[in-house]
């Protein structure tokens, strides 16, 4: 009979957990696609990048989303349970707290071991994948990424070109206008065709154009130079210059954190073990939570819930920023929090059970 209801109560935990994740998981990664094509559309983000970044962020969405989602999932079980007086039942036949943990502990341990491997090392890894691509394809060449019939915006912000045209394989230009910020002046530069050309030793990429005019100026000033030519280049893209980009935080592994003697890094190390906790401590005071007393609607205690929640990540949150800043000993770490609510739940046991911890409940 013991079997019968664990499997029972566990398919009900799991049912109404992954209902809670998944609405929650589509509401959120919506508006992350949301802020992402608006990074691609503003040039933050390749566009090659969209759905390596994607997966990265949902990773990490799904990651911060198992302890609320099974928290929630085991309040709506039981309450749901407790207004159908089938708790009732089960306590008439002798099931009390330590039956009910069992079905927890049965949801409980996969969703531990995948939320450990997925804030310690899975969410790094593709974190660190979606990075490497962004990196790749911002050191692509400017004339990979340049659309024909429109301005394009070089790197560094500075230069603007036009073509009419561009052959297939992205080495002839027609029709080309060129403008260029030199400190307080302006250059402007029409030619009829274009070449790109890179520079072996160097790596850097120039635009071969002629025959054209050129005009250069300050803005409102009456003086202004006029040159015709019949060919040089522009410099188009400096590779020269040394790489900005480097391995953040979130794209470290756990070894390299632990391994760093740097604040943020450890700091990030012993959040990334605060979350699979989180979700144990949420777990144990869910059980003594989702009580509902007679008469009571079914989604009685949900407010409450989400109240412990909020509480929860807003100390960790708190906690995080006064490590970084090295307000608190490292050694403190997240720990008392989790104490704190580990209080918390043997309270609500202890109430529940009239003093006999993990006993006969009785109603």
């Amino acid at each position: 009979m013991t079997n019968i209801i664990t499997g029972y109560l566990a398919r009900e935990i799991l049912k109404t957990g992954s209902a809670t994740v998944l609405v929650l998981y589509v509401i959120l990664v919506s508006n992350t696609m949301g802020r992402v094509l608006a990074d691609i559309a503003d040039g933050d983000v390749p566009r090659q990048a969209l759905w390596p970044v994607m997966l990265s962020q949902s990773v990490n969405i799904l990651n911060q989303l198992l302890p609320v989602g099974l928290f929630l999932g085991i309040v709506f079980a039981f309450g749901r349970m407790y207004k159908d007086h089938e708790i009732v039942v089960m306590n008439a036949c002798g099931v009390g707290y330590r039956e009910f943990y069992k079905p927890v502990a049965v949801v409980l341990l996969p969703v531990f071991a995948f939320s450990v491997y997925s804030s310690l090392w899975l969410n790094a890894q593709v974190q660190r994948q979606a990075q490497s691509i962004i990196d790749k394809e911002e050191d692509q060449h400017e004339f990979q990424q340049i659309k024909s019939g429109q301005f394009n915006q070089g790197k560094d912000g500075d230069l603007v070109f036009f073509m009419e045209s561009i052959s297939d394989d992205r080495l002839e230009l027609q029709d080309i206008i060129i403008s260029q910020r030199r400190d307080d002046r302006r250059v402007l530069e029409t030619a009829d065709k274009g070449r790109q050309k890179i520079e072996e030793s160097s790596g850097n990429l120039f635009l071969v154009i002629g025959p054209g005019e050129r005009y250069e100026g300050r803005p409102g000033a009456v003086e202004h130079r006029h040159i015709s030519y019949d060919q040089h280049g522009i410099l188009i893209e400096n590779k020269n210059k040394p790489a900005s980009s480097s391995i953040g935080t979130e794209q470290m592994t756990p070894v390299e954190l632990w391994a760093s003697r740097h604040l943020q890094h450890q700091v990030a190390f012993y959040w990334r073990v605060a979350i699979p906790v989180t979700l144990l401590v949420l777990a144990l005071i869910a059980v003594p939570l989702a009580y509902i007393a007679p008469r009571k609607g079914r989604f009685g205690k949900v407010g409450f819930a989400l109240l412990i929640y909020i509480v929860y990540y807003n100390l960790l949150a708190l906690t995080r920023a006064q490590l970084e800043d090295d307000k608190i000993p490292l050694m403190l770490n997240f720990w008392w929090i989790h104490l704190l609510f580990l209080g918390l739940a043997f309270t609500l046991l202890y109430q529940r059970n009239r003093g006999v911890f993990f006993g006969r409940q009785t109603a």
